[in-house]
């Protein structure tokens, strides 16, 4: 469990960095492009550049919530009941149709970069390997299938008594 830990712990470092780069990046792309703009002066392919750092960041954001569990959700269960046990249930159900339609668009997702890769496909103004933007994709997905089996396993064990071993930091 500590190796599982600490293989978190790492992954989250790298999520997080890759977040403040391509969050920098963008708005630093941003404002240049506002200043090429007000200057008259023509950055071509600003938003070709724009768009392939903006997939990191959206893609690699969209995972962070997943590990965080702070992306949007439509939970009504918590308005009509408190009792652990039924919302625990309701967490199994949600977690397993979750991980079967996540895992079937990673496996969706995959296909396609491999296809992506076998197009050799180029942009327009940079000639960048359009598979740089859809490998996020892909990445995206796959730790989504990772953390929602761990939102599955935790709701398990809240089910079977063992939430105050997860509540002490029993990970």
């Amino acid at each position: 469990m500590k190796l599982l830990k600490k293989a978190d712990q790492a992954l989250n470092r790298v999520q997080n960095w890759i977040l403040v780069i391509t969050g920098t990046a963008i708005t630093a792309m941003i404002l240049v492009n506002a200043a090429c703009r007000f200057l008259q002066i023509d950055w071509f392919g600003s938003e070709e550049l724009t768009m392939f750092v903006a997939f990191w960041l959206y893609f690699v954001g969209s995972a962070c919530a997943s590990r965080e569990d702070t992306h949007i959700s439509a939970d009504m269960l918590a308005l009509f009941t408190e009792d652990p046990k039924a919302r625990a249930v309701a967490g199994i159900v949600k977690n397993v149709i979750s991980v079967v339609m996540c895992a079937v668009f990673t496996y969706w997702c995959f296909n396609y970069v491999s296809w992506q890769m076998s197009l050799g496909a180029k942009s327009s103004a940079y000639k960048l390997p359009i598979v740089i933007s859809t490998i996020p994709i892909l990445l995206s997905f796959a730790l989504w299938v990772l953390y929602l089996i761990r939102d599955l396993m935790r709701n398990i064990r809240s089910l079977t008594g063992g939430a105050a071993q997860t509540e002490k930091g029993g990970e």
